[in-house]
């Protein structure tokens, strides 16, 4: 990654990774255990995360993995990961600073390596797919789960347009087609794939991109003009006087054609 976006991405979630940290979004037990569970890791499979953020993913595979290792850019993040493990006793568990695109493990280091929540960052998600694949050992799992983006550029469009608004940091949400292409050029094979969305109050989801006060006004403004006719694709609504929406997010199980 560039060391000037990987500087901005730095910038950003340092200024944020204690709100971020705090979302339900991110700290789901039951949504991080059923991600875990339906990649079927066996008991002795070392396991990574990559861009990792607090490390919540990285403990719920170090739970059912022998061990977990977390990586991530930001050392803000990388310290909240950090605490959180020892807080919980985790000892087979451990946190590291590095690049997505340049990740620094050997090749076939890992029985299974996850990513979520972070390709809308990456400028260029097939290097950072081709690195995860690289340190997937012959047979491994790899799971990608992030939301998604619209099929239809106008909705794709004003979507990335409120995403960076929020967080500069946001390149582009990949609809589910670009995702397709992205594995099989990859040589990655869909084992599985599961489907659903994320609900969030605006002023809430607001909150974890820390913008300036217009620009927060510009969000609330551009979110209340997507309720009728829908032209962000992100059910914008009204519930209980508040202004909430949804995200539609995709988690994939891949795996390896590559041979040992």
């Amino acid at each position: 990654m560039p060391d000037d976006r990987l500087s901005r991405i730095q910038d950003q979630f340092t200024r944020t990774a204690a709100v971020y940290a705090r979302m339900r979004q991110t700290t789901d037990e039951r949504m991080l255990d059923a991600l875990v569970a339906v990649c079927e890791p066996a008991p002795d499979a070392r396991a990574a995360d990559i861009a990792c953020g607090p490390g919540f993913l990285t403990l719920a595979l170090a739970r059912r993995c022998a061990r977990a290792t977390g990586l991530d850019a930001t050392d803000a993040f990388l310290e909240l990961a950090r605490a959180e493990a020892e807080t919980r006793g985790q000892r087979n568990v451990r946190f590291q600073q590095g690049n997505a695109e340049s990740l620094p493990f050997g090749d076939d280091s890992f029985e299974l390596v996850a990513c979520r929540a972070a390709f809308h960052h990456f400028p260029r998600p097939e290097r950072v797919l081709s690195e995860m694949a690289r340190i997937t050992a012959p047979g491994g799992r790899i799971l990608v789960a992030d939301l998604l983006g619209s099929e239809d550029p106008a909705q794709a469009e004003l979507h990335d347009r409120i995403e960076r608004l929020c967080d500069p940091t946001h390149a582009r949400a990949l609809p589910k087609s670009e995702f397709a292409r992205l594995f099989s050029e990859a040589g990655l094979t869909l084992a599985r794939e599961i489907e659903s969305s994320l609900d969030y109050d605006l002023e809430e989801w607001i909150d974890h991109g820390a913008p300036a006060a217009a620009v927060r006004h510009q969000i609330t403004s551009l979110m209340e003009s997507s309720i009728e006719g829908d032209p962000a694709g992100l059910r914008v609504r009204r519930e209980s006087g508040r202004l909430r929406f949804s995200h539609r997010t995709a988690a994939f199980v891949l795996e390896s054609t590559r041979q040992a």
